[in-house]
């Protein structure tokens, strides 16, 4: 399944050492900022089609998953809680509320990504299991 991301590359010196090709490493380069769809492979590496021949794989680091539209999140009472990629921030979301006919009631705040997972994890994560002695 495909996923939205955009390409996030901070530092290219592991790729540089990790590419003999100029003409590869200059893909990297040329789709660094840039979002495409990409197929996330299950140890998280994102395989991205930069042109019908070439295409780039990147680490998890190297890119940022991005919802670029408000998609509903969940029900908060009569209330709606809508989330999307915070534009000024790729390593960050933006939460608002809103009410039934789509009317803003809560301003959009913008939450670093990091923060949303570690409390989903605390939330929702598997409780680890008590080793007796």
């Amino acid at each position: 399944m495909k996923k939205r991301i955009k390409v996030t590359i901070a530092d290219f010196t592991h790729l540089t050492e990790n590419l003999n090709n100029p003409e590869e490493l200059a893909l990297y380069e040329a789709a660094n900022g840039n979002t495409y769809d990409a197929e996330i492979e299950h140890d998280g590496y994102a395989i991205v089609d930069v042109t019908d021949e070439d295409y780039i794989e990147l680490a998890p680091g190297e890119y940022q998953l991005m919802i670029e539209e408000w998609t509903n999140a969940g029900q908060i009472g009569e209330r709606t809680l809508q989330t999307m990629s915070d534009p000024a921030d790729d390593k960050a979301l933006l939460y608002r509320t809103v009410d039934k006919e789509g009317t803003e009631i809560q301003a959009p705040q913008s939450l670093p990504k990091q923060v949303v997972e570690l409390v989903a994890n605390t939330w929702f994560g598997k409780k680890a299991k008590k080793i007796e002695e």
